[in-house]
């Protein structure tokens, strides 16, 4: 079953997370265990806060993704973009429709 991450953070250049985010798909795309893509989202109730969500083909797949060097790598670029500590979510997939 699919599985979903998402990583609210603040951030005052959301072009330069995007260019991580694609930089992340093009170098691990069929690389990364379970990796299916991702998506990011601007808040627009609160100007500056973006939400990154990243599809998993499965939970494991995304804890072993976690575990890599790339990805101990991916978040520390991300650290350096974003003000304040991230906030992280997990979720199971129960219903997909389309």
């Amino acid at each position: 079953m699919r599985f979903t991450q998402t990583i609210a953070v603040r951030a005052s250049d959301a072009r330069a997370l995007g260019d991580m985010m694609s930089e992340w798909h093009e170098a691990e795309a069929g690389v990364a265990p379970g990796y299916l893509g991702s998506r990011l989202l601007a808040d627009r109730d609160q100007p500056g806060r973006y939400l990154v969500v990243v599809d998993f083909s499965s939970a494991e797949e995304a804890e072993e993704n976690n575990n890599r060097p790339e990805t101990q790598e991916w978040a520390g670029k991300l650290m350096a973009l974003t003000d304040g500590e991230p906030e992280f979510g997990n979720y199971d997939e129960v219903h997909k429709v389309g």
